[in-house]
């Protein structure tokens, strides 16, 4: 056979085989299911609406009102939105009253350098002006308010509300994700300054003093009608704290020592006062460094660590409280001279 009558010959065969092909293709498809292209197909993954995060509702809003907001034009404030009110805690003692500034940005640069923690909290955009916290230190501070009288930056009060919700079940009253909307439809009027709903909350974690035993800290907790299931002693949910406690009046000066070296002191944590003295969060690498201890020794200063517990919320129906039942603990345990911190850590469930 001659080369050409060899390629017609390969030629054939090959178009055979796609002809073939072809049937085979045509007759698969024919057997498929056939699709009813006039229904539309949802793709999307089905949302199970019975989850319990889904279900989770709130029992009211914490509203922080502009100074001078009278009781009735928070009532009219509160008839513009979607909530069914039960009652109004106005100037509410389950949160104190903070004392800030309203500034344009021009304002909020020339006093860029007394923000630091100690004396002003950091701008939080509010419309086309800043608000700023004053700490109540720098309340009692006079040289640091004859520089705002100086700048003339007035100082002001901001008026607490907690809003109550109607709640037949006691469980909540509207669903969490709308109280949320609704809390940031609050904070665009005017005279709301922040909001936020009342939630669950699941457990606490506490910081207390060095050597503070476990009955001491149920015989504390008890004290305070803390609604708890258990008590989770010298927890290790977070890193050791090592703390200095120094004099109100010598606390500045330790501070200027301790900065001299930058590794020293955690930055994480700021100064807490507790009564005449204030609590120093000193670093682990600190207490390992002969110089560090010098300073100690010097000021007559000791290290001590911290004990912290995890204390579970609710009862033996639930494993949780609301918000503004634990602020109210809280407030009365910040209280206690064996109490150093506290966090409290919302649920991720219903019951």
């Amino acid at each position: 056979m001659s080369k050409i009558s060899k390629e017609i010959a390969v030629f054939i065969v090959f178009l055979a085989l796609v002809i073939l092909l072809g049937l085979f293709a045509n007759a698969s498809a024919d057997m498929k299911t056939p699709v009813d292209m006039k229904t539309p197909v949802d793709t999307k993954v089905p949302v199970d609406t019975k989850t319990p995060f889904q279900g989770k509702k709130v029992a009211g809003f914490f509203i922080e009102f502009e100074e001078g907001t009278t009781e009735l034009e928070v009532k009219d404030i509160l008839e513009n939105y979607n909530m069914t009110v039960n009652t109004i805690d106005y100037n509410s003692d389950i949160m104190p009253s903070r004392y800030y500034m309203i500034l344009d940005r021009d304002k909020t640069i020339d006093i860029e350098e007394l923000v630091d923690e100690e004396n002003l909290t950091g701008p939080i955009k509010k419309g086309n002006n800043y608000i700023i916290t004053v700490t109540e230190q720098a309340i009692q501070d006079k040289n640091f308010l004859a520089i705002l009288e100086k700048n003339n930056l007035p100082v002001k009060k901001s008026v607490y509300c907690y809003i109550r919700l109607e709640d037949e079940s006691e469980n909540g009253s509207i669903p969490q994700k709308d109280a949320y909307q609704i809390a940031n439809e609050l904070e665009k009027n005017e005279k709301v300054l922040t909001a936020s709903p009342d939630t669950r909350v699941n457990h606490l974690l506490i910081e207390f003093e060095e050597g503070t035993t476990e009955p001491e800290v149920k015989s504390i907790l008890e004290k305070y009608n803390t609604t708890m299931n258990t008590i989770e002693y010298d927890s290790n949910l977070q890193p050791e704290r090592y703390y200095l406690v120094v004099d109100a009046d010598k606390r500045m000066d330790v501070r200027n020592e301790l900065g001299k070296v930058e590794n020293w002191t955690d930055p994480i944590y700021h100064d807490i006062k507790k009564g005449n003295h204030y609590i120093i969060t000193v670093t682990e690498q600190a207490i390992e460094d002969k110089n560090f201890l010098a300073v100690l020794e010097k000021n007559d200063l000791q290290v001590k660590n911290s004990v912290l517990c995890r204390i579970i919320l609710g009862n033996e129906s639930k494993n949780w409280i609301w918000e503004s039942d634990e602020r109210r603990i809280e407030n009365e345990l910040k209280m206690n001279e064996k109490v150093l911190t506290l966090l409290s850590c919302g649920s991720t469930g219903s019951t």
